[in-house]
């Protein structure tokens, strides 16, 4: 084969040896077809990899939360222990009898008057005086 340059006519030749090594080159990288799906394997096989390691980055991520969400309930469960053994227990004081029998009588004047609970006004009188002297009593001693 002999190709001549239009600008500078050099002729040159290119032996048929040399244009079938480079036809048979050709052949051997394959069709666009070929190489596009080539790269759509490769791009693929990326994408599953990376995706590989976000969804292992997810896991650690979420095993360090809960491990530590863990010791955090530990550690406040101990908290409580420690604070409720520390805490004294709360002694609780017995009502007089006489508030007691006043507060009774106020709840069944209540549950009797549903419907007119002022009706229920001496008992609450009672009670409120009752209570008042209680708490002038604790005064005084304290």
């Amino acid at each position: 084969m002999v190709f001549v340059n239009e600008e500078d006519p050099v002729p040159v030749r290119v032996s048929s040896a040399f244009v079938n090594q480079i036809s048979a080159s050709q052949t051997s990288v394959g069709s666009s077809e070929d190489i596009e799906r080539e790269v759509r394997q490769r791009v693929q096989a990326e994408l599953a990899k990376i995706q590989a390691e976000k969804d292992a980055a997810v896991d650690s991520t979420f095993v360090n939360y809960k491990s530590s969400t863990n010791a955090n309930a530990v550690m406040t469960e101990q908290e409580m222990e420690h604070l409720a053994r520390k805490t004294p227990a709360k002694q609780v004081k017995v009502l007089p009898e006489e508030i007691t029998k006043a507060q009774d009588a106020l709840v069944q004047c209540y549950r009797k008057n549903q419907d007119r609970s002022l009706d229920c006004w001496a008992e609450v009188q009672e009670f409120k005086e009752l209570v008042q002297k209680a708490q002038n009593a604790f005064i005084a001693t304290a």
